[in-house]
């Protein structure tokens, strides 16, 4: 199965799941793509998650803010 199949198989469940709503075909296909896109990158291996402890600080006023990665498939 193609990539062009996989996301296509999946924005469609995306439709019927979501009441079979005309008019959204883009979003569907994007939210499609990024599920099988994150797949394929975790499959891969290519994503890891930053530890909750590494801490980024601010350019200005130095306030702290943890770097987290907001990955969700």
């Amino acid at each position: 199965m193609t990539m062009y199949d996989q996301i296509a198989k999946v924005a469609y469940s995306i439709y019927e799941k979501n009441g079979k709503i005309e008019g959204r075909d883009l979003d569907n296909w994007l939210e499609a793509e990024r599920i099988v896109f994150g797949q394929e990158h975790k499959r891969q291996g290519k994503i890891s998650e930053i530890p909750a402890n590494n801490k980024k600080v601010a350019k200005k006023g130095g306030t702290r803010k943890s770097a987290k990665a907001d990955i969700s498939v």
